[in-house]
C-alpha cells in the first residue's frame, strides 16, 4: 500500500499530487558501513514544574544553532522544539501551565488569504496564548474552586485559571496563567499531544519557528511491562524555513534579541522547507539489534503533508536507500488516542497536526535504515533520522507488546447517548443522519488581484485592518464552509457553529481540494472509509486529512463534558491565519441565548451558527455547502 500525498499548499490549487512511485531509491550497493557511533539524536529535555507544581513556559527570543548556523528564532524557554511536559498516570490531575511573553515591542506585519495574492490584514505576531492540542478539558475558564484561587498575574476573571483558552491573546510582558483539569471528565486518554500557540494571525508565523512542545499524558497503557520496557523516543517533527530567501542566520558577534528575528515573514512559512527532529537535521539514533523502540511522533510542520518510510540504508550516511527493503512500523495510537486494532504498515502519513505512536522491531543484524519524509515537493524523498543498528548495542527487549494488550486500552467505539433529543446506542452504524457538513475550502474562488498581493511586510495594528466584504455569490478566499473567520467576526456574529453539551452528532466533512480538518477539545471518531493513507477502521481522532477524490469523510461527535466556546479550523497553520477557521461553541441545552442569535416571527430558534437577516453572502454559502460537488442552484433573488 503506498500513501497519496495531495499538494495543498496553495490554496485552490489545481491537480492534487500523489505519490503513485515513490521515486528517490538506489540499488543496493551492500552492506553499508557503520558510523563513529556518535548518537547525535536525543529526546527534547523534559520541563520539570517549579516547587510549586507549575511549569512555566517563556515565550521570547534566543539565539538556536540550527543545521550549522545560528539563528535568532521565537522560542520556548530557549529551546527549539520545546521542552517536553509529561504528566504521570493518577487521578484528578491537574496541569498547572504559567506562560509568560517576554518579548517588549509590537511586531505588526501582513498576512494575506491565498497565500500572499489577496487583500492582507495585520496581525501582532508578538501576541501569543497557549493551546493544549489533543486536550480533553475545559475550554474558557477552569472551574471555580475555593481551595485553588488563582492570584497575581495573569489570572483569568474572578480568581480562575485559564481553562484551553484560545480567544485570549497575551501581551508584551505579559502573563496567561492556565489550569487544565486533565481527569474531570473521567479520565483522560493516554497518549502523544502538543502545546503551541494558537493567537489568531500568529500561530504559523511561531510554530514554525519551533515554539511547539510534545506533551505526553501517561496511563495504564505505560505500565503494561513488555510496553514499558521498549525505548521510547520522543520525536517532535518541525518544519523551519532556515533557507527561505527571508530567513536571516545570525552574523558572528550577533546578539539575539527581538529586533533581529532570523524568521519573521508570513511568506515564508506558505514554502516547502527543511524537516527538524528535535532540532536537528537528519540525527542519528543508535540501537540495538531485535531493539522494540516506541516512538511517539509529533508533526508539528506546516504546511505540507509527510509520508515516513523505515527504509535499509546503502550506506552509513543514507545518502541512498534500497526502495525494495522496508521495515514495518506498527501504529497503535493517533492524536494521543489508543486504537481498536493495531495498523500496520510500512508508511506512516502525517498531516500537520498528526501525532502517532507506534512500535518498530529492529533487524537481527547490524545495518543502517534510514527514515525517509517525502513531500509534495520532495517526491524523491529526504532522510528525516538515521537508525543505526549496532552489534555492540544491547536490547532493553525484543518482545512486540502484543495486539490485544495494548488495544485493550482503546475507548470503546460505540456509547450510549443523546440524538435528536433520544437517548440511543451510538456508533458509526447506528446513527446514519448528517446533522452537520463542513466544507474545507469551498468553491468558487474569487480570481486572485495582483494589485491584492501581499508582501507580509510590515503594518501597524493598532490601525483599523476591515476585511474586504465577499461579494455576494461568491466565497472568500480560503474558508470553511464558504465562510471566513475574520469576516464572520467584522458582522458580529458570536459563533460559527453550534452543538449542544450531551448530545451525539454524524457529521460530513469534504474537501475542495485537500486539508486536516481539527476540532478542540471534543476528539472525534472516525467513521471506516476507504482511505489508503491511514486506518480506514473506526478509531477516535482530533485531526484528519480530507481531500477532494476521497468519498465524503463522516465522523461521529461525542460532545462530552464542557459547554464554552473553542474552535474548529485547517491545521495548516497558514490557512487558519488566513482565516479558514470556525468559532465552535458548546451550549447547555437549556441555553436558549447560547444557541439561538433571534427567533423568528414564529418563535424559532435562529441559531447562532445561522445567517443574520440582511446577510446575503452569508445564505449564499449556506447553500454552496449544502448543494457541493454541484454548484448551488442559481437564485436571481439572491445573486444578481
Amino acid at each position: 500500500m503506498r500513501p497519496q500525498l495531495p499538494s495543498s499548499r496553495r490554496l485552490g490549487g489545481a491537480a492534487l499530487l500523489a505519490l503513485a512511485a515513490l521515486a528517490g531509491a538506489c540499488s543496493d550497493s551492500g552492506q553499508p558501513t557503520q558510523s563513529d557511533g556518535v548518537e547525535t539524536f536525543a529526546n527534547p529535555p523534559e520541563l520539570v514544574p517549579d516547587s510549586n507544581g507549575v511549569y512555566r513556559l517563556d515565550y521570547g527570543p534566543a539565539a538556536v544553532t540550527l543545521d550549522g548556523a545560528r539563528y535568532c528564532m521565537r522560542t520556548y524557554n530557549g529551546l527549539v522544539p520545546g521542552p517536553t511536559i509529561r504528566v504521570r498516570a493518577g487521578t484528578n490531575r491537574r496541569l498547572h501551565v504559567d506562560l509568560r511573553n517576554r518579548f517588549t515591542a509590537v511586531d505588526g506585519r501582513e498576512i494575506s488569504g491565498m497565500e500572499g495574492h489577496e487583500a492582507p490584514t495585520c496581525h501582532d505576531f508578538n501576541l501569543t496564548n497557549l493551546h493544549f492540542h489533543g486536550g480533553h478539558v475545559r475550554p474558557d475558564f477552569a472551574a471555580a474552586d475555593a481551595a485553588d484561587v488563582c492570584t497575581g498575574d495573569g489570572c483569568a476573571p474572578d480568581g480562575r485559571y485559564y481553562g484551553d483558552n484560545v480567544l485570549i491573546t497575551v501581551a508584551q510582558g505579559r502573563s496567561a496563567r492556565y489550569r487544565w483539569d486533565l481527569d474531570e471528565d473521567g479520565t483522560h486518554h493516554e497518549g502523544t499531544d502538543w502545546y503551541h500557540p494558537h493567537t489568531h494571525g500568529s500561530t504559523a508565523i511561531q510554530v514554525v519557528n519551533g515554539v511547539a512542545g510534545a506533551l505526553i499524558v501517561e496511563g495504564a497503557l505505560d505500565a503494561e511491562p513488555t510496553v514499558a520496557a521498549t525505548r521510547e523516543r520522543v520525536m517532535v517533527i518541525n518544519e523551519i524555513p532556515l533557507h527561505h530567501a527571508t530567513a536571516m542566520p545570525l552574523r558572528e558577534g550577533d546578539v539575539c534579541n527581538e529586533n533581529n528575528l532570523s524568521i519573521d515573514n508570513f511568506l515564508s512559512v506558505t514554502e516547502g522547507m527543511p524537516m527538524l527532529m528535535n532540532g536537528r537535521v537528519k540525527p542519528r539514533i543508535l540501537t540495538a539489534p531485535g531493539q522494540i523502540e516506541r516512538w511517539r511522533m509529533v508533526y508539528a510542520g506546516t504546511p505540507d503533508e509527510l509520508a515516513l518510510k523505515l527504509y535499509v540504508g546503502n550506506d552509513a550516511n543514507c545518502s541512498s536507500w534500497n526502495e525494495l527493503r522496508r521495515v514495518e512500523i506498527v501504529q497503535y495510537a493517533r492524536d494521543g488516542i489508543t486504537m481498536p486494532h493495531y495498523y500496520r504498515n510500512d508508511a506512516v502519513w502525517m498531516s500537520p497536526g498528526y501525532r502517532v505512536d507506534s512500535f518498530v522491531q529492529m533487524p537481527s543484524s547490524a545495518q543502517t535504515l534510514c527514515l525517509v519524509g517525502r513531500r509534495p515537493h520532495d517526491l524523491a524523498g529526504t532522510p528525516v533520522a538515521i537508525v543505526e543498528v549496532r552489534a555492540d548495542r544491547r536490547a532493553t527487549t525484543t518482545q512486540m507488546p502484543a495486539e490485544s494488550v495494548v488495544t485493550a486500552h482503546a475507548p470503546p467505539i460505540t456509547w450510549m447517548g443523546n440524538v435528536n433529543g433520544t437517548a440511543t446506542q451510538v456508533s458509526c452504524e447506528s446513527v446514519t443522519d448528517v446533522h452537520q457538513r463542513v466544507g474545507l475550502l469551498m468553491p468558487p474562488i474569487p480570481v486572485p488581484s495582483s494589485a491584492m498581493m501581499s508582501t507580509g511586510g510590515r503594518c501597524n495594528p493598532s490601525q483599523a485592518h476591515t476585511p474586504v466584504a465577499t461579494p455576494v455569490c461568491q466565497c472568500p478566499a480560503p474558508n470553511i464552509s464558504c465562510r471566513n473567520f475574520e469576516e464572520r467576526r467584522a458582522r458580529g456574529y458570536r459563533s460559527d457553529r453550534v452543538g449542544i453539551v450531551g448530545r451525539s452528532e454524524r457529521w460530513e466533512i469534504v474537501a475542495a481540494d485537500g486539508h486536516p480538518f481539527h476540532i478542540h477539545i471534543n476528539p472525534f471518531l472516525v467513521c471506516p472509509n476507504d482511505s489508503n493513507k491511514e486506518p480506514n477502521f473506526a478509531h477516535w481522532r482530533d485531526t484528519m486529512w480530507v481531500q477532494v477524490d476521497d468519498r465524503p469523510r463522516h465522523v461521529m461527535m461525542n460532545f462530552r463534558g464542557f459547554a464554552g466556546r473553542f474552535v474548529t479550523h485547517c491545521h495548516k497553520l497558514n490557512h487558519e491565519d488566513e482565516g479558514m477557521m470556525e468559532l465552535t461553541e458548546l451550549c447547555a441545552p437549556d441555553d436558549t441565548a447560547c444557541q439561538c442569535q433571534r427567533m423568528d416571527s414564529a418563535g424559532r430558534c435562529v441559531s447562532q451558527a445561522g445567517c443574520q437577516a440582511d446577510d446575503r453572502q452569508c445564505e449564499f454559502a449556506a447553500r454552496t455547502t449544502a448543494a457541493y460537488p454541484l454548484p448551488p442552484a442559481p437564485d436571481p433573488a439572491l445573486c444578481r
